[in-house]
């Protein structure tokens, strides 16, 4: 079909989705980018804007699956700078939804949660109902797995009732079990709300049999059974190897080591330990040149809306200017007070945005500094700068979130309570309150010195 499609050139709009969302069904993700790369030259010849920026999104949206994040992104803003002359909410809904599935997935979560705002406004623009709850729910679903990145509770359960008024696809069964596996309570729920997205997993596409069956891993492991975790493990990975999502292949690498160390098998641990390990790096590097983009992304737009704002204030000024004609002293004065305090005001923010770019490009070496700024991209840096400490630590203690890794950060760098209370926006007794529960995670007898002991792991 791909190929009498192609020698027809005959590319539709309806032909093309059905065609991808087939392929991404079935686990051919790359057959799915050919087919949109080839529709592409056909839209751009016919000057079809609307099916050229559709296009651009699928493919992005195919090389997020393949962990391929800055190439997802640069045809993200091909879409971006296209888009402006289709009158479709869909496509500029599904273009924000994809920007903020490649933020999720760099560990930007607060940036991610922006785009999927965007997304949900155009989704209610939307006519056709199904397409427009199918945005809503891709939309609540990620910023359901931001919210419990953040270590959000309220805002994650709230992203979850959304999504079960929404929908009642497998992944929504399974992220609430994963959610009773990790905290080792209500297995017994845990095992329902998996068999039950087992049950209708076949008509959704592949990756979520693979997440069903990778879960179903999680529940075994955690039962004792690391016989049967194994064999949904190996499953799993195949799904994952067929689609290749180099992200979930890694994970999965790992689990199955660990599989393999509870069966006393320590050549098999030994071998996907490795492979874990070298996966690792290569999408530590591919991830680190996609986080810079969006990154550098970040503070233009941040610098473009500074340039929006002085567009505004000088306009308000010109219009003051004429306003002030003919007034009398008092007022003159007055608006001339006004015009130093909005000088200011345009110098504050240019120096806000000279302050972003270097921040921006600022190395790795000035990790501390970010801290003791309270950089929003601190932890993400100190996880690149800092690998082995966070992999070391996470390895004997898997069960810390990303805001455990980021109070053990601050430890890191000597902050004082003071300094954590301020940057957290928290009195200096929740951050005792912190370190006690953190200490508690950790297993650390009450006599050892948890500053110390994070300086010297």
């Amino acid at each position: 079909m791909l190929s009498s499609l192609y020698s027809s050139q005959t590319y539709s709009l309806p032909e093309i989705d059905s065609l991808t969302t087939r392929y991404k069904n079935e686990g051919d993700t790359e057959d799915a980018v050919k087919l949109n790369v080839e529709a592409l030259k056909h839209f751009k010849n016919k000057d079809n804007t609307e099916g050229t920026v559709t296009a651009y999104i699928n493919i992005a949206n195919l090389l997020c699956t393949l962990s391929r994040y800055k190439e997802s992104i640069d045809y993200l803003d091909k879409a971006k700078n296209e888009i402006n002359t289709v009158k479709n909410p869909a496509l500029y809904s599904r273009l924000y939804n994809e920007y903020g599935r490649n933020y999720a997935s760099l560990g930007l979560y607060d940036q991610s949660n922006k785009s999927f705002n965007q997304a949900v406004q155009y989704a209610r623009k939307i006519s056709d109902l199904k397409q427009k709850n199918y945005q809503m729910y891709f939309s609540y679903a990620w910023k359901w797995y931001n919210f419990d990145k953040l270590n959000k509770i309220d805002s994650t359960y709230s992203m979850q009732r959304k999504c079960l008024k929404i929908s009642s696809e497998p992944l929504i069964y399974v992220k609430i079990a994963n959610k009773f596996i990790r905290d080792k309570k209500h297995l017994d729920s845990a095992a329902y709300y998996l068999n039950k997205a087992n049950s209708g997993v076949d008509k959704y596409p592949v990756e979520q049999k693979a997440a069903v069956l990778l879960n179903f891993g999680h529940l075994y492991m955690t039962q004792g059974d690391n016989e049967k975790a194994l064999e949904n493990y190996l499953q799993a990975l195949a799904v994952y190897q067929k689609i290749k999502n180099a992200v979930e292949i890694r994970n999965t690498y790992s689990y199955i080591a660990d599989s393999y160390k509870s069966l006393n098998n320590p050549e098999k641990a030994a071998e996907y330990s490795e492979k874990h390990s070298a996966l690792s790096d290569s999408i530590r590097r591919d991830g680190s040149d996609a986080l810079n983009i969006a990154v550098e992304r970040l503070a233009l737009e941040k610098e473009q809306a500074q340039d929006s704002e002085k567009k505004r204030l000088y306009i308000l000024i010109f219009a003051v200017v004429i306003l002030s004609f003919g007034a009398m002293y008092f007022i003159r004065k007055a608006y001339v007070e006004k015009q130093k305090d909005k000088d200011a005001l345009i110098e504050e923010k240019s120096t806000e945005a000279d302050k972003l770019k270097k921040q921006v490009n600022s190395s790795f070496e000035e990790v501390s500094q970010l801290a003791r700024t309270n950089d929003p991209f601190f932890l993400t840096r100190f996880k690149e700068v800092y690998a082995e400490f966070c992999e070391h630590l996470l390895s004997q203690h898997p069960n810390l979130s990303d805001h455990d890794m980021k109070f053990c950060a601050y430890l890191k760098f000597d902050l004082s309570s003071k300094e954590i209370s301020q940057y957290e926006n928290i009195s200096v007794r929740a951050v005792e309150t912190k370190k006690y529960r953190l200490k508690k995670k950790l297993e650390l007898s009450p006599e050892i010195d948890l500053k110390k002991w994070i300086q010297e792991f």
